[in-house]
């Protein structure tokens, strides 16, 4: 139940690649609109590089665990997608990994911003923004970097049955703040067309 209605996409696969269980979020992360359609896929479907799955998996083999770190992988529809990623062994047998879970969460409008905020101090943005309106964006990329990282370190794989619903709770409300942050980043978009 806590894989199911994990608001992190939460993902079980072989070394391999086959992808044994995702839950809906895991899904909805890579674009599809069931996990069924994602089980349907290879875990190296969604590498544009499919050596980077190699080193994943031999830091893996060594280490049992990987850091919290920002990966951009390919979604269903080929398209690139940021995701905040912790990946573990869930299992050995005869000391080799065989089940490898993952705990994802999309980052991909927070890199957008900070990849036009970029442009934007470069001067390479097409059209004039106020500085007002540069520092709201900075403002606003930055308060989603934080809700995220705080989010990341609420949602590790090790602690997840250990959380409690008043943390969750506090996840749900952090996500929501992200939707709204970004509805203001859109409109700031649109104010500007």
């Amino acid at each position: 139940m806590l894989f199911s209605e994990n608001v992190a996409g939460a993902v079980l696969t072989t070394p391999e690649g086959r992808i044994v269980d995702c839950n809906e979020a895991c899904a909805r992360i890579f674009g599809f609109d069931s996990r069924e359609e994602m089980l349907a896929h290879s875990a190296r479907d969604f590498y544009f590089n499919r050596a980077e799955r190699e080193i994943l998996l031999d830091r893996l083999r060594t280490r049992g665990s990987c850091p919290p770190e920002e990966v951009c992988m390919k979604a269903g529809n080929g398209t690139p997608i940021w995701i905040l990623a912790r990946r573990t062994v869930a299992s050995f047998v005869d000391g080799l990994p065989e089940l490898l879970q993952g705990t994802l969460i999309d980052i991909t409008a927070q890199k957008k911003a900070q990849a036009r905020l970029r442009d934007i101090k470069g001067g390479q943005s097409s059209g004039t923004m106020t500085e007002g309106e540069s520092a709201r964006i900075a403002d606003l990329s930055q308060r989603i970097g934080n809700i995220l990282r705080s989010v990341s370190k609420s949602l590790q794989p090790d602690n997840l049955s250990q959380i409690e619903r008043a943390e969750i709770q506090e996840c749900f409300i952090a996500l929501e703040q992200i939707k709204m942050l970004l509805s203001e980043l859109e409109i700031l978009h649109l104010h500007r067309d």
